[in-house]
Protein backbone atom coordinates (compact mmCIF):
# COMPACT_ATOMS: atom_id res chain seq x y z
CA UNK A 1 0.00 0.00 0.00
CA UNK A 2 2.69 2.50 0.99
CA UNK A 3 4.47 2.14 -2.35
CA UNK A 4 1.32 3.22 -4.21
CA UNK A 5 0.15 5.89 -1.79
CA UNK A 6 2.18 9.04 -2.37
CA UNK A 7 1.92 12.61 -1.07
CA UNK A 8 4.14 15.25 -2.67
CA UNK A 9 4.70 18.58 -0.92
CA UNK A 10 6.02 21.64 -2.66
CA UNK A 11 7.33 23.91 0.07
CA UNK A 12 7.89 27.10 -1.90
CA UNK A 13 9.40 30.46 -1.08
CA UNK A 14 6.14 32.35 -1.58
CA UNK A 15 3.55 29.61 -2.10
CA UNK A 16 3.22 25.98 -0.98
CA UNK A 17 0.90 23.10 -1.72
CA UNK A 18 0.61 19.38 -2.15
CA UNK A 19 -0.76 16.66 -4.40
CA UNK A 20 -1.40 13.01 -3.76
CA UNK A 21 -1.94 9.76 -5.65
CA UNK A 22 -3.46 6.52 -4.43
CA UNK A 23 -3.32 4.76 -7.79
CA UNK A 24 -1.11 1.69 -8.30
CA UNK A 25 2.12 2.65 -9.99
CA UNK A 26 1.44 0.49 -13.03
CA UNK A 27 -1.72 2.51 -13.73
CA UNK A 28 -1.54 6.03 -15.16
CA UNK A 29 -3.68 8.61 -13.40
CA UNK A 30 -3.41 12.30 -12.67
CA UNK A 31 -2.68 13.14 -9.02
CA UNK A 32 -5.22 15.01 -6.94
CA UNK A 33 -4.16 18.61 -6.25
CA UNK A 34 -5.45 20.42 -3.18
CA UNK A 35 -6.99 23.84 -3.91
CA UNK A 36 -6.84 26.61 -1.34
CA UNK A 37 -8.36 29.98 -0.51
CA UNK A 38 -12.07 29.41 -0.05
CA UNK A 39 -11.98 31.51 3.13
CA UNK A 40 -10.72 34.51 1.13
CA UNK A 41 -12.74 33.96 -2.04
CA UNK A 42 -9.97 32.26 -4.01
CA UNK A 43 -9.32 28.86 -5.53
CA UNK A 44 -5.61 28.32 -6.08
CA UNK A 45 -3.40 25.20 -6.23
CA UNK A 46 -1.07 26.74 -3.65
CA UNK A 47 -1.40 28.77 -0.49
CA UNK A 48 1.01 31.49 0.71
CA UNK A 49 4.01 30.19 2.63
CA UNK A 50 3.06 32.17 5.73
CA UNK A 51 2.81 30.91 9.29
CA UNK A 52 1.52 32.53 12.47
CA UNK A 53 2.48 31.71 16.08
CA UNK A 54 1.20 33.20 19.32
CA UNK A 55 3.49 34.83 21.89
CA UNK A 56 4.19 31.41 23.48
CA UNK A 57 5.51 30.22 20.09
CA UNK A 58 2.51 27.96 19.62
CA UNK A 59 1.22 27.38 16.10
CA UNK A 60 -1.93 29.27 15.12
CA UNK A 61 -2.47 29.45 11.35
CA UNK A 62 -0.81 28.76 8.00
CA UNK A 63 -1.29 30.13 4.50
CA UNK A 64 -4.22 32.35 3.56
CA UNK A 65 -5.64 32.01 7.09
CA UNK A 66 -2.37 33.18 8.64
CA UNK A 67 -2.34 36.30 6.44
CA UNK A 68 -6.01 36.97 7.17
CA UNK A 69 -5.71 36.63 10.95
CA UNK A 70 -2.43 38.55 11.23
CA UNK A 71 -3.78 41.29 8.98
CA UNK A 72 -6.57 41.93 11.48
CA UNK A 73 -4.21 42.24 14.45
CA UNK A 74 -3.42 45.69 15.74
CA UNK A 75 -0.97 47.29 18.15
CA UNK A 76 0.25 45.13 21.01
CA UNK A 77 -1.41 41.98 19.66
CA UNK A 78 0.53 42.25 16.40
CA UNK A 79 3.78 42.99 18.23
CA UNK A 80 3.64 40.00 20.56
CA UNK A 81 2.80 37.34 17.96
CA UNK A 82 5.09 35.84 15.31
CA UNK A 83 4.22 36.08 11.61
CA UNK A 84 6.68 34.60 9.12
CA UNK A 85 6.48 35.09 5.37
CA UNK A 86 8.85 33.98 2.56
CA UNK A 87 11.26 32.38 5.05
CA UNK A 88 12.36 29.35 3.06
CA UNK A 89 15.50 30.84 1.55
CA UNK A 90 16.84 31.66 5.02
CA UNK A 91 18.45 28.21 4.82
CA UNK A 92 20.47 29.06 1.73
CA UNK A 93 24.12 29.68 2.53
CA UNK A 94 23.75 29.12 6.29
CA UNK A 95 26.05 26.34 7.41
CA UNK A 96 24.69 26.00 10.98
CA UNK A 97 20.97 25.58 10.34
CA UNK A 98 20.32 23.74 13.62
CA UNK A 99 20.90 26.93 15.61
CA UNK A 100 19.56 29.28 12.96
CA UNK A 101 16.95 31.83 14.00
CA UNK A 102 14.76 33.80 11.61
CA UNK A 103 12.98 37.10 12.12
CA UNK A 104 9.23 37.49 12.08
CA UNK A 105 7.47 40.47 10.49
CA UNK A 106 7.59 42.39 13.78
CA UNK A 107 11.32 41.77 14.27
CA UNK A 108 11.02 39.01 16.86
CA UNK A 109 12.99 35.82 16.25
CA UNK A 110 12.32 32.10 16.51
CA UNK A 111 14.33 28.98 15.85
CA UNK A 112 14.13 28.17 12.15
CA UNK A 113 13.69 24.47 12.88
CA UNK A 114 10.52 25.23 14.87
CA UNK A 115 9.09 27.37 12.06
CA UNK A 116 9.81 24.85 9.31
CA UNK A 117 8.64 21.91 11.43
CA UNK A 118 5.25 23.45 12.21
CA UNK A 119 4.72 24.48 8.59
CA UNK A 120 5.39 20.92 7.43
CA UNK A 121 3.22 19.52 10.23
CA UNK A 122 0.31 21.64 9.06
CA UNK A 123 0.69 20.51 5.44
CA UNK A 124 0.95 16.88 6.57
CA UNK A 125 -2.17 17.02 8.72
CA UNK A 126 -4.15 18.92 6.10
CA UNK A 127 -3.18 16.33 3.47
CA UNK A 128 -4.28 13.41 5.65
CA UNK A 129 -7.59 15.15 6.43
CA UNK A 130 -8.21 15.95 2.75
CA UNK A 131 -7.55 12.35 1.74
CA UNK A 132 -9.87 11.07 4.48
CA UNK A 133 -12.61 13.44 3.29
CA UNK A 134 -12.26 12.12 -0.26
CA UNK A 135 -12.25 8.43 0.69
CA UNK A 136 -15.54 8.21 2.62
CA UNK A 137 -13.91 8.95 5.95
CA UNK A 138 -11.19 6.29 5.84
CA UNK A 139 -8.51 6.98 8.41
CA UNK A 140 -4.88 7.24 7.34
CA UNK A 141 -1.65 7.91 9.16
CA UNK A 142 1.56 9.38 7.80
CA UNK A 143 3.33 6.01 7.58
CA UNK A 144 0.71 4.78 5.09
CA UNK A 145 2.34 7.01 2.48
CA UNK A 146 5.60 7.67 0.74
CA UNK A 147 6.28 11.40 0.99
CA UNK A 148 8.08 13.55 -1.56
CA UNK A 149 9.43 16.94 -0.49
CA UNK A 150 10.88 19.26 -3.13
CA UNK A 151 13.90 21.47 -2.41
CA UNK A 152 15.93 23.91 -4.54
CA UNK A 153 18.79 22.43 -6.56
CA UNK A 154 21.15 25.07 -5.15
CA UNK A 155 20.77 23.88 -1.55
CA UNK A 156 23.76 22.15 -0.05
CA UNK A 157 23.52 18.80 1.78
CA UNK A 158 23.18 20.47 5.19
CA UNK A 159 20.06 22.37 4.09
CA UNK A 160 18.54 19.17 2.69
CA UNK A 161 19.32 17.39 5.95
CA UNK A 162 17.66 20.25 7.83
CA UNK A 163 14.45 19.70 5.83
CA UNK A 164 14.61 15.98 6.54
CA UNK A 165 14.99 16.72 10.27
CA UNK A 166 12.06 19.15 10.18
CA UNK A 167 9.94 16.56 8.36
CA UNK A 168 10.83 13.95 10.97
CA UNK A 169 9.94 16.28 13.85
CA UNK A 170 6.69 17.09 12.04
CA UNK A 171 5.75 13.41 12.09
CA UNK A 172 5.93 12.93 8.32
CA UNK A 173 8.38 10.07 8.85
CA UNK A 174 9.69 8.31 11.92
CA UNK A 175 13.13 7.07 12.84
CA UNK A 176 13.81 3.76 11.15
CA UNK A 177 11.51 4.63 8.24
CA UNK A 178 13.51 7.47 6.73
CA UNK A 179 13.20 5.83 3.30
CA UNK A 180 9.52 6.85 3.29
CA UNK A 181 10.66 10.43 2.67
CA UNK A 182 12.13 11.35 -0.72
CA UNK A 183 13.94 14.69 -1.02
CA UNK A 184 13.51 15.71 -4.67
CA UNK A 185 15.24 18.55 -6.47
CA UNK A 186 12.71 20.99 -7.89
CA UNK A 187 14.02 21.15 -11.51
CA UNK A 188 14.34 17.38 -11.71
CA UNK A 189 10.78 16.94 -10.44
CA UNK A 190 9.63 19.43 -13.06
CA UNK A 191 11.44 17.49 -15.78
CA UNK A 192 9.89 14.19 -14.72
CA UNK A 193 6.43 15.77 -14.77
CA UNK A 194 6.96 17.39 -18.19
CA UNK A 195 8.06 14.02 -19.55
CA UNK A 196 4.53 12.71 -19.02
CA UNK A 197 2.81 15.56 -20.84
CA UNK A 198 1.63 15.49 -24.46
CA UNK A 199 3.34 17.88 -26.84
CA UNK A 200 0.21 20.03 -27.13
CA UNK A 201 0.67 20.99 -23.47
CA UNK A 202 3.61 23.14 -24.55
CA UNK A 203 4.16 26.20 -26.66
CA UNK A 204 6.63 24.79 -29.12
CA UNK A 205 8.21 25.24 -32.53
CA UNK A 206 8.73 22.33 -34.93
CA UNK A 207 7.28 19.89 -32.40
CA UNK A 208 5.66 16.99 -34.21
CA UNK A 209 5.96 14.23 -31.61
CA UNK A 210 3.27 13.05 -29.23
CA UNK A 211 5.73 13.53 -26.38
CA UNK A 212 8.78 15.69 -25.88
CA UNK A 213 12.02 14.25 -27.19
CA UNK A 214 13.46 12.02 -24.45
CA UNK A 215 16.25 10.29 -26.37
CA UNK A 216 19.58 10.00 -24.53
CA UNK A 217 21.78 13.02 -25.07
CA UNK A 218 18.90 15.47 -25.45
CA UNK A 219 19.55 18.67 -23.50
CA UNK A 220 16.96 20.87 -21.80
CA UNK A 221 16.94 24.17 -19.98
CA UNK A 222 14.61 24.19 -16.98
CA UNK A 223 13.71 27.72 -15.87
CA UNK A 224 12.12 27.94 -12.41
CA UNK A 225 10.80 31.46 -11.84
CA UNK A 226 9.86 31.35 -8.17
CA UNK A 227 8.77 34.10 -5.85
CA UNK A 228 12.16 35.69 -5.24
CA UNK A 229 14.73 33.61 -7.10
CA UNK A 230 15.07 32.56 -10.72
CA UNK A 231 16.89 29.24 -11.12
CA UNK A 232 18.07 28.00 -14.51
CA UNK A 233 19.31 24.45 -14.85
CA UNK A 234 20.75 22.76 -17.94
CA UNK A 235 19.93 19.04 -18.00
CA UNK A 236 20.91 16.19 -20.29
CA UNK A 237 18.83 13.03 -20.69
CA UNK A 238 20.57 9.81 -19.75
CA UNK A 239 19.03 6.36 -19.78
CA UNK A 240 16.13 6.48 -17.28
CA UNK A 241 17.45 9.63 -15.61
CA UNK A 242 18.49 13.27 -15.91
CA UNK A 243 21.91 14.70 -15.19
CA UNK A 244 22.41 18.33 -14.28
CA UNK A 245 25.14 20.09 -16.23
CA UNK A 246 24.91 23.65 -14.97
CA UNK A 247 22.85 25.61 -12.43
CA UNK A 248 22.48 29.37 -12.47
CA UNK A 249 20.74 31.50 -9.87
CA UNK A 250 19.73 35.13 -9.78
CA UNK A 251 17.44 37.17 -7.56
CA UNK A 252 15.22 38.99 -10.01
CA UNK A 253 11.91 40.71 -10.69
CA UNK A 254 10.44 37.45 -11.91
CA UNK A 255 7.44 38.98 -13.69
CA UNK A 256 9.79 41.06 -15.85
CA UNK A 257 12.15 38.11 -16.32
CA UNK A 258 9.32 35.85 -17.44
CA UNK A 259 8.09 38.40 -19.99
CA UNK A 260 11.60 38.72 -21.41
CA UNK A 261 12.08 34.95 -21.46
CA UNK A 262 8.79 34.16 -23.24
CA UNK A 263 8.52 37.16 -25.55
CA UNK A 264 12.06 38.18 -26.45
CA UNK A 265 13.97 34.92 -26.07
CA UNK A 266 11.16 32.81 -27.59
CA UNK A 267 12.25 29.37 -26.31
CA UNK A 268 11.55 26.40 -28.56
CA UNK A 269 9.46 24.69 -25.89
CA UNK A 270 8.16 25.77 -22.50
CA UNK A 271 5.42 25.07 -19.98
CA UNK A 272 3.88 27.98 -18.09
CA UNK A 273 2.76 26.40 -14.78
Amino acid sequence: MGDSYIIAIEFGTTFSGYAYSMTPREEEADPYIKYWGEEVGKETPKTPTCILFNEQEEFLKFGYEAKLVYGKMRGEEARKNFFFNCFKMSLYGNLSQCDLTIKAANGRSMKALKVFTEALRYLKEDALKTISDHTSGRRFIASDFTWVLTVPAIWDPSAKQFMRKAATQAGIVTKGKEDKLVIALEPEAASVFCKTLPAEGFIAENQGEDKLDQSPGTQYIVVDCGGTVCLIQVQVVKTNSYVSLHIFMKIVDNHAAMRKFTVKSRPASWLNE
